[in-house]
């Protein structure tokens, strides 16, 4: 069995295509379609039908012909009137919204930025109406890897809803989740948990705490708690900087009295169960949504090595499943990787040592227990050999798979394989340093399996205690 790793959290970007077209260019009442990158037409008040026309050619393959006529609208504004005319606010962003589909993101922050200049001479430093075009900006500095300033446009976005809301009007929320989103990808979490709380608390004013509504709030509280605990990277020295993300600097008092979480199981445990009890009464008529919520709260206690607790839950849901007419035995057929932190790369050589960089892989072979942990783990292919060994198998010893499960009963699937690929630079003498340094308070000659033995070991010890 073939099982490959989740992808990580900074790597969910998506380009820009036909089926993620940007909300309209305009319009403070649309600021929630704008945050959700929803496919809406513009308005008659803001450009009309020819603007609308245009917005579909651009996301269905014809944006250099877009561009071609937007470049003629915008100079035809400027000539009857003036450079920083209201006027040109939509088709400068059009105009960016063409260069982003063909890539050329410089281009396009070029436009974004003179329609958020345009909106803001017209609307006011502070008025909602830019706000399409603020998030574009942030967009394009993700493409380019530019995450600082995607930040601050993230964050200027909400501060100009801040400014122009009450504290707890619900129009908050698209900006405030977005921003809490932002903050997750770039490994802020305290920063995101405090915006998840400020949702939740804007959700129980309005009385709709236990709504669908709240559902991704609640979800976004678990998840910071989750990865707090459960870094998706494993990183053993300083020069590691996958999680560095940059520093929020919002000016509200949102991000006020953040705190680590010391015990990160309960608060997280807290919001999946409020998510079952939303689902069983506002979904009545849909009980795999309850049962796929349980199985999320049983992933969670599992994780926190409560596997007891975790295998109760599955045999309750396969046979729950099983009583509405669903594929149990499919769905718990084989083990699911839950989490596994990616190991780093290898460090890359001198640039005069350098080749051209290359992909290799390490194969590992194993079994996953009832408690989901990893047993007989032997290494099946490695390329270049003794490169990567370590690192992965490492990473692999503090995996965690949801249990394989046969009428019901969590039992242990044999004959799992994972693959990790990564990149290196083969160095012109072929001397790879990287297998050469034993982990601090490992004895030298110490072979592969008691290696092996000393870490499930420790793994049990830590399972055991938490029971």
């Amino acid at each position: 069995m073939l099982l490959a790793a989740e992808p990580s959290l900074a790597d969910t970007s998506e380009d820009v295509t036909a089926e993620s077209t940007p909300a309209p260019v305009v319009g403070g009442a649309l600021v929630e379609e704008t945050t959700t990158g929803a496919l809406n037409l513009l308005s008659s008040e803001q450009g009309g039908g020819d603007f609308a026309f245009l917005q579909q050619q651009i996301y269905r393959g014809e944006a250099p012909s877009a561009q071609s006529e937007l470049e003629t609208i915008v100079s035809q504004i400027e000539a009857v009137r003036h450079r920083y005319d209201e006027a040109l606010v939509v088709p400068l962003t059009l105009l960016g919204d063409a260069y982003m589909v063909q890539r050329e993101y410089d281009k396009a922050l070029d436009h974004y930025d003179r329609a958020r200049h345009t909106a803001r001479v017209n609307y006011g430093l502070f008025d909602p109406r830019q706000l399409p075009v603020v998030y574009r900006e942030a967009d394009a500095f993700k493409k380019i890897g530019d995450l600082a300033s995607a930040g601050q446009r993230e964050e200027y976005a909400y501060e100009v809803m801040h400014k122009s809301m009450e504290p707890y009007d619900p129009k908050l929320l698209p900006g405030l989740m977005r921003l809490a989103g932002f903050y997750l990808e770039t490994y802020n979490y305290l920063s995101a948990r405090t915006l998840f709380n400020r949702a939740m608390s804007i959700h129980t004013s309005s009385g709709k705490h236990f709504t669908l509504d709240a559902i991704p709030a609640l979800q976004g509280i678990a998840l910071t708690h989750r990865l707090e605990r459960f870094p998706p990277f494993y990183v053993s020295n300083t020069d590691d900087n996958r999680m560095r993300g940059p520093t929020p600097g919002l000016n509200t008092s949102d991000l006020d009295n953040q705190f680590v979480a010391f015990n990160n199981f309960p608060a997280g445990e807290k919001a999946l169960q409020q998510i079952i009890e939303i689902h069983r009464q506002q979904e009545p008529e849909d009980p795999q949504a309850t049962l796929d919520a349980i199985v999320t709260l049983a992933d969670w206690h599992l994780l926190f090595g409560r596997s007891n607790t975790a295998n109760t839950l599955y045999s309750h849901v396969y046979e729950k499943m099983a009583e509405n007419g669903a594929d149990a035995s499919r769905f718990f057929g084989n083990p699911k990787l839950l989490y596994i932190p990616l190991p780093q790369d290898p460090k890359p050589p001198p640039a005069s040592k350098r080749q051209q960089v290359s992909t290799g892989k390490v194969q590992l072979g194993f079994n996953v227990a009832p408690s989901g942990r990893v047993r007989k783990l032997t290494t099946l292919e490695s390329m270049p050999e003794d490169l990567m060994d370590f690192r992965v198998r490492r990473s692999m010893r503090l995996a965690v798979f949801r249990p394989m499960l046969v009428e019901g009963v969590p039992v242990t699937a044999e004959a799992q394989e994972y693959t990790h690929e990564f990149s290196y630079y083969p160095t012109a003498d072929q001397v790879l340093t990287a297998s050469t340094t034993e982990p601090e308070g490992m004895e030298e000659g110490m072979d592969e399996t008691s290696e092996a033995d000393a870490a499930e070991n420790s793994v049990d010890s830590e399972v055991t205690e938490n029971e």
